[in-house]
């Protein structure tokens, strides 16, 4: 544990951190803007409703032709930044963890690559934030030393789908609420309510439902990646393919699951990094389940 402590911060894997993350802020930058614009339309429905029925149908002619103009344009730009966030990640644990990379998988970046997308992050700050990466505080041999970083790694990501998830279905049920309430408090006919409010808000309600769906969906897996790795820690044998096998996985989830917004990530960061040292402490050293 004390090399994968060593390896993590020292620069080449420092510049993959940070390479991950400006691949990963340029595809939030895509998500936010199709975000924001989907809710400005809900947010102005209702005001629509209130003040110029009239425009109800032109509202929702520009959600419509939204929807399709996010998931066509926006989203597989997203995907592409996302997956070379997930290759630069992939290559930092690759290094760090003492695993072969799998070519299987993705082209290995190259440091050229690298360098480029993390040249504009090299700032104190931001090299500070991504020390110590996984806990490499405990005294744990080879291989619990890497399992136990891979399941610190699974345990952080499915509480934050978890949370993020159910932060969604709460916000998404909530404006469906509200938008009735106003209708009918308007004396809105249903006809209107359909195109002054539901219409409009239908990008706003549709990602928030899917990328509900998507978020629980991956807590589960990352839950069931959890429970393997408990296991593997509890055996006495544990061969380098099947600590491949749980990266490979690892992998798949950050390219494919979707992406946790950065003020959620922000706002659980310090508990989760404080939950994490912990728990590796009481894997180390036998105490916990």
């Amino acid at each position: 544990m004390r090399d994968i402590g060593t390896s993590q911060d020292e620069e080449r894997n420092l510049r993959r951190q940070l390479a991950k993350a400006h691949y990963y802020a340029v595809a939030k930058r895509q998500r936010f803007v199709g975000a924001s614009f989907a809710i400005v339309l809900a947010l102005g429905s209702p005001l629509v409703l209130l003040y110029r029925p009239s425009l109800g149908p032109l509202l929702g002619a520009i959600a419509g032709a939204w929807i399709f103009v996010s998931r066509l344009v926006l989203e597989p730009w997203k995907q592409r930044f996302q997956a070379k966030g997930a290759a630069a990640q992939e290559l930092f644990d690759c290094d760090v963890l003492g695993l072969p990379w799998n070519d299987a998988l993705v082209v290995q970046p190259s440091e050229e690559e690298i360098r480029s997308a993390s040249k504009t992050l090299v700032k104190p700050r931001m090299i500070e934030k991504h020390r110590g990466w996984y806990p490499a505080q405990v005294e744990i041999d080879w291989p619990k030393s890497v399992i136990t970083c891979q399941r610190a790694n699974a345990v952080w990501a499915r509480r934050q789908h978890r949370g993020y998830g159910i932060a969604l279905l709460i916000a998404a049920s909530g404006w469906g609420i509200a938008g009735i309430a106003v209708a009918v408090i308007h004396g809105a006919a249903l006809a209107e309510y359909l195109t002054t409010i539901a219409l409009p808000s239908l990008p706003a309600m549709l990602d928030a439902a899917e990328l509900s769906k998507g978020h629980m969906q991956a807590s589960t897996k990352r839950q069931m990646l959890e429970d393997e790795t408990n296991s593997l820690l509890g055996t006495s044998q544990v061969s380098n393919e099947s600590l491949r096998e749980i990266q490979d996985q690892l992998f798949g989830l950050r390219r494919d699951a979707p992406i946790v917004a950065g003020w959620f990530y922000r706002m659980v960061a310090a508990e989760y990094e404080e939950d994490m040292k912990y728990a590796a402490e009481m894997k180390a050293y036998g105490k916990g389940p």
